[in-house]
């Protein structure tokens, strides 16, 4: 997400020329998925990576072909096996990668449709033309299908996160929401903390009570609300309205003890949590300090948005002792 929306602004901003390398068809295993970007100028790369770098230079150079004929190009990409050799040495990827060079002229119009969608918190499906006498033309699908040969993609909106307490340890986790390319709003029923000027990387920064400021947020399934105001009458207070919202991901701050004793007052209310809500907030990385905390936090939102384990990779972790 952070890598497109970089690609827009600088698609807006470089005065050019401009082209862009698009992955949009991996037959075996890639270092990259189907979707990622690499947006160059005639110096080099500007923003974005197709592969582990064996494949840069070569792309390069099918950039300043297609900026100098004016037209896209279809590159392929053996990597399988002993041919991985040519491009790197021996990066394993162990695939076959179909590569979209186009040049740019101006801002493409696809480019502005994701900003519109973004804007109003709304995804899109993007088809890719791979045709021959069509290639690089864009369309806008209703829904996932299939339209014939080309890449479809679905971008959604980005991630937003609301973070319920201005207090300082939300700074480190409003910088590495950002960092990721999150839409980021801070909110607090004290106006003294709630200053944008505390929280400059904030998307947003609203000072009120729950009541007055949670029913006007436009929360969505791509939403996140943390609750980190260290203030039980105003936990209870936003939960409550927070329940029944369209939120996506709440995440309490606390301790088991106090997470237990709020959801029992609610549940007395006749509210009773789902899947959403996580309390303790965060996951188990071991964190004590504000920004380990925070990386335990968005690790969690960015999980479960994803609809992912949380776990290692690797499978489980092996205990070393020392």
């Amino acid at each position: 997400m952070k890598e497109l929306q970089d690609i827009l602004r600088l698609v807006r901003e470089h005065p050019g020329p401009l082209a862009l390398a698009t992955l949009v068809r991996v037959d075996g295993a890639s270092y990259r998925r189907t979707g990622a970007r690499l947006l160059l100028d005639v110096n080099g790369p500007l923003r974005g990576s197709l592969s582990g770098g064996c494949l840069e230079g070569d792309v390069q150079a099918r950039a300043l072909e297609a900026l100098a004929q004016g037209r896209p190009k279809l590159v392929q990409y053996d990597l399988r096996g002993e041919l991985d050799l040519v491009w790197g040495s021996g990066s394993g990827c162990e695939g076959v990668l179909d590569i979209l060079v186009e040049p740019l002229h101006g801002f493409p119009e696809w480019m502005a449709w994701i900003e519109q969608a973004w804007a109003s918190r709304t995804g899109l499906v993007l088809h890719t033309d791979l045709n021959p006498d069509r290639l690089g033309q864009r369309v806008l699908l209703p829904r996932p299908g299939d339209p014939g040969p080309g890449f479809t993609e679905t971008i959604h909106p980005p991630q937003a996160l609301w973070v319920l307490g201005a207090a300082d340890d939300s700074r480190p986790l409003v910088h590495l929401a950002k960092a990721l390319g999150w839409f980021v709003g801070v909110l607090d029923h004290r106006p003294a903390f709630a200053q944008p000027l505390r929280f400059p990387e904030a998307d947003a920064v609203r000072a009120g009570h729950p009541a007055q400021v949670l029913p006007n947020l436009p929360l969505d399934a791509r939403s996140a609300v943390v609750l980190m105001t260290h203030h039980y009458a105003k936990d209870l207070e936003a939960l409550r309205l927070l329940l029944p919202s369209q939120a996506g991901y709440l995440g309490l701050m606390g301790s088991r003890a106090r997470g237990a004793k709020l959801l029992g007052e609610l549940a007395a209310e006749g509210l009773h949590p789902d899947a959403r809500l996580h309390t303790p907030v965060g996951l188990d990385l071991g964190a004590t300090d504000p920004e380990g905390i925070a990386l335990a936090i968005l690790a969690e939102v960015q999980a479960f948005a994803a609809e992912r384990s949380g776990l290692p990779l690797g499978g489980t972790r092996t205990q070393v002792t020392p």
